[in-house]
């Protein structure tokens, strides 16, 4: 059975500030960097987004790869 990227995603602990998933290292952003990377593309096309138990997670596939993994650091508010 193939593992998918949520698969990954879930694997991955809450406290972790560095992943390597499918071969693509995890980056921390803010959230102000997330929202503008999610007004880029409003239909969802390119940048999806993630709300898991062990985090709020941003992606990019292209033609069902992973291209790049984004974890959302939490707002210090």
């Amino acid at each position: 059975m193939e593992t998918t990227i949520l698969d990954e995603l879930l694997k991955i602990p809450a406290d972790a500030t560095s992943a390597v998933v499918m071969g693509v290292t995890m980056q921390v952003i803010g959230p102000v960097q997330a929202q503008k990377m999610l007004d880029t593309d409003p239909e969802d096309k390119h940048v999806h987004e993630c709300v898991l138990a062990n985090g709020r997670f941003l992606f990019v596939c292209e033609n069902g790869i992973l291209r790049s993994l984004y974890k959302v650091s939490r707002d210090p508010r």
